[in-house]
């Protein structure tokens, strides 16, 4: 299941090169038998060069990023999938996932995506 949101602007800044539609989402209530739950978080390349996202990696093995490590093109859009197993969560759930991207001939840069939500059994 993929479930979206109302998003809103949260940036990394133009001079960062990326700019994210949400950089949280919140799940709400979901329950612990009925299977993985996931969010897109869609991504623009603000930069005038190609943009490459390095790694991305969570905090807790129920979570499960991912993404294509193709450049994204000046102005184009990129997505990162993000995946929460609850079998075996119960209570509030906050998970960070790390991403690492470079923007062409500038170093490595990190910023955090974060997901939320309360498990029930």
């Amino acid at each position: 299941m993929v479930l979206s949101a109302a998003g809103f602007t949260a940036s990394a800044g133009n001079d960062k090169g990326i700019e994210f539609a949400e950089t949280s989402y919140d799940f709400g209530t979901v329950k612990a038998d009925n299977g993985d739950v996931s969010h897109v978080y869609e991504f623009t390349n603000t930069s005038d060069v190609p943009l490459t996202i390095m790694s991305v990696s969570a905090n807790c093995g129920c979570t499960h990023p991912k993404y294509s490590a193709e450049p994204v093109r000046p102005g184009e859009k990129g997505q990162i999938t993000v995946t929460f197993q609850p079998r075996g969560q119960r209570g509030y759930i906050s998970k960070n996932v790390k991403v690492r991207y470079k923007v062409a001939g500038k170093k490595v840069r990190n910023l955090t995506i974060k997901i939320t939500g309360n498990v029930t059994p």
